[in-house]
């Protein structure tokens, strides 16, 4: 089977991978790592290394919230043979929260007190509160996904940042890497441990295409089994012999981050205005061709936790113009707006790998001007964006004044992640203590009816500050060849399912 990643992955360890579900460390994380919980294409939660999902029914989730209880699959084994155990769930839930660890986000995690193995296929997690997303987070689809690692291998590194783990995962999926030519391509060979039986692939060829319009022609040319595919890119292609498509509606939410530690943006009416500005309809119409609907919350559109009623501002050039009048930002000779002597100035960042968010900057950038702002466009590549603010990353280091942004949303509505004041994805640096409370009575509330009041709150007082102008819900398109039989992407991930990939 042969298919291509749009970068080459920084490390092939889960535990220092980028958060995005769908990121290209995610994708081949899957091939290899198992996790406790996946979610076949339908949306419905299946155990994988667990062999039941806890609940209250069944006695895996203590009364008050606060103790979850996991018993492992039986039979799983690492690709060298040794069996996945409680020890591993221990030791990695420890390496996760060791500060000597770089990870991208402890999200989720850092809410675990206690963790200890009870027998060697039962695990005891007590959670510091009780916390409602626990289950659907951790070692699952959080918005901060990690793998259990196997601890024999590990425990004895001096440092796992800088281990040979990196670039000679073993693992406990489906598929072991055979080989990885950096900046080229990786080749991926059944496990032969694998608790399922042999994976029906005999092996997996894994091209590092960073370009979108090379990718395209791979795919059709016949170089490639399947790919993702633009909007654009699917409307140019039409109707093909021997292709088909799979469309996905992610629980990912893209939209323009506004850095709210910068003036002028520090101002509500400023943001405003600049949501105003954005006709985001003709965004989904002109540049997705309606297939990623607008949205107005962090909610996607088929999440139980999202309020219909709650809406940004509408686009709307005169209201816009009256923001920013109001603002004090008035127009000059040239059209262009001024407030003291200083020129309303903006730097818009995003990333040249995805074509909707370079279509993007360029009509967003063009209605922005039209109310009299100068946005200046920096493309920087999706590693230099999204780095850790150790490793001198973009969003991170507050270096933008817009953003184009697609957040990751786990399998739970919890949003604390990105809205809350010391949020790990507040890229926006936006605080309302409200907002936070709000927040908290959500994670620990003991029913869904609650949790959606509270969070349908907490979309109002988002919508009326604008620290994101939302854009749009993507639902993700992916080519495939008609001879490639039971490739069935989920919300997550395009690879869950690559065990049963054959033709």
């Amino acid at each position: 089977m042969r298919f291509a990643l749009a970068a080459d992955p920084q490390t092939l360890d889960p535990l220092f991978a980028h958060v995005d579900a769908n990121s290209v460390e995610q994708q081949v994380a899957r091939l290899a790592f198992e996790p406790f919980i996946d979610v076949d294409e339908r949306g419905r939660a299946i155990p994988i290394l667990l062999d039941r999902i806890p609940t209250a029914a069944n006695g895996g989730i203590s009364r008050d919230g606060r103790t979850i209880v996991y018993h492992l699959r039986r039979g799983v084994r690492w690709s060298d043979g040794a069996p996945v155990d409680a020890h591993d769930v221990v030791w990695t839930l420890h390496a996760i929260l060791d500060d000597r660890n770089p990870v991208r986000s402890r999200a989720g995690y850092d809410r675990v007190a206690r963790v200890e193995a009870v027998d060697p296929h039962t695990v005891r997690v007590t959670l510091k509160n009780a916390w409602a997303p626990a289950v659907a987070t951790l070692f699952s689809y959080g918005v901060a996904p990690q793998y259990v690692l196997p601890a024999h291998l590990l425990e004895k590194e001096p440092s796992l940042a800088t281990s040979a783990f990196g670039a000679h995962p073993v693992g406990n999926g489906p598929y072991r890497l055979v080989s990885w030519s950096r900046g080229e391509r990786l080749i991926y060979e059944p496990n032969p441990t694998y608790w399922r039986g042999a994976p029906r692939a005999s092996r997996l060829d894994l091209r590092v295409v960073p370009d979108p319009n090379t990718n395209f022609t791979l795919m059709r040319s016949g170089e490639l089994d399947w790919n993702l595919f633009s909007p654009a890119q699917r409307e140019t292609l039409g109707a093909p012999g021997g292709i088909a498509f799979r469309t996905v509606p992610l629980t990912l939410i893209a939209g323009i981050a506004i850095n709210t530690a910068h003036a002028p943006l520090d101002d509500a009416r400023v943001r405003r205005a600049i949501a105003a500005a954005i006709d985001r309809g003709a965004i989904s119409r002109k540049i997705t061709f309606g297939r990623y609907p607008v949205v107005d919350t962090a909610q996607p559109l088929g999440s139980w936790a999202r309020d219909p009623s709650v809406h940004e501002p509408a686009f709307d050039p005169a209201a816009a113009d009256r923001l920013l009048d109001a603002a004090g930002w008035r127009r000059g000779a040239d059209g262009m707006r001024a407030k003291r002597g200083v020129a309303l100035a903006l730097t818009y960042v995003q990333f040249p790998e995805s074509q909707t968010g370079v279509r993007v900057a360029t009509l967003v950038q063009s209605e922005l001007k039209a109310r009299g702002m100068n946005v200046t466009i920096k493309s920087l590549s999706n590693a230099q964006l999204f780095l850790p603010k150790s490793q001198g990353g973009t969003l991170a280091t507050g270096a933008f004044d817009l953003a184009y942004v697609p957040w990751p949303m786990g399998a739970d509505p919890d949003d604390s992640f990105l809205l809350t004041c010391a949020g790990s994805g507040n890229v926006m640096r936006w605080c309302d203590p409200a907002v936070d409370a709000l927040e908290a009575r959500a994670l620990v509330a003991p029913d869904r009816a609650e949790r959606k009041l509270l969070y349908a709150q907490i979309e109002r007082r988002v919508a009326d500050a604008v620290p994101i102008v939302y854009l749009f819900n993507p639902s993700y398109s992916y080519a495939y060849r008609t001879t490639l039989r039971n490739f069935s992407p989920n919300a997550f991930n395009p690879t869950w399912n690559a065990y049963a990939w054959s033709r």
